[in-house]
């Protein structure tokens, strides 16, 4: 298991002691998903931090039969622990795999010993959690303020393999646009 990718992007974060390294280094473990795998939140694997070493997920909700995206998540991004959002917004939420994908992570059990011996743990999760929520922020404020052609072309811009992974519509939806309308930009940029 290459653990080294999930420790280079803590320091993105924090500056963890050489302790939170030694232990992250002894309780890691990969969890590998094929793809079209779709697994609950509430599932105990989603009560921890999860790093997706491979591959990419999608987040999203079922209501009435009408599925809806929340996110996208690809390789070297974190997954903040899940469990309880389901019980939070009344829906289920899942995450499906995209492609086959591997997530690095630790069992629940460590969970308090992190948060008990590593005060930058605690720092950790607080900047996990504050970058989500601007993310989410953004892409709230896009879908007010931005023409669909922009969401698109904004999408392209950081993300322009996602149309080789997934399906139009659950992008479409992602973006706040008909299906037609994704495969209309999407048609008249790739003539461009």
């Amino acid at each position: 298991m290459e653990q080294s990718n999930y420790l280079k992007r803590i320091k993105d974060y924090v500056t963890p002691s050489f302790g939170l390294n030694s232990y992250l280094n002894y309780i890691l473990q990969d969890r590998h998903f094929k793809k079209k795998e779709t697994i609950d939140v509430s599932d105990p694997y989603f009560t921890t931090l999860l790093f997706i070493r491979t591959g990419t997920l999608r987040l999203y909700t079922v209501q009435d039969e009408e599925e809806t995206t929340i996110l996208f998540r690809q390789s070297n991004q974190f997954m903040l622990p899940l469990y309880m959002l389901s019980s939070y917004i009344g829906k289920e939420i899942y995450v499906e795999f995209l492609e086959d994908s591997t997530l690095t992570g630790y069992r629940d059990k460590h969970t308090n010993n992190l948060y008990k011996l590593f005060p930058e743990y605690r720092e950790l999760i607080s900047q996990l959690y504050q970058h989500l929520l601007a993310e989410l922020i953004m892409h709230a404020t896009a879908l007010a303020r931005l023409s669909a052609s922009a969401r698109f072309n904004h999408l392209m811009q950081i993300w322009p393999g996602l149309f080789n992974l997934c399906d139009l519509k659950p992008i479409a939806n992602y973006l706040g646009i008909h299906p037609k309308v994704l495969s209309r930009l999407r048609s008249q940029a790739l003539k461009k």
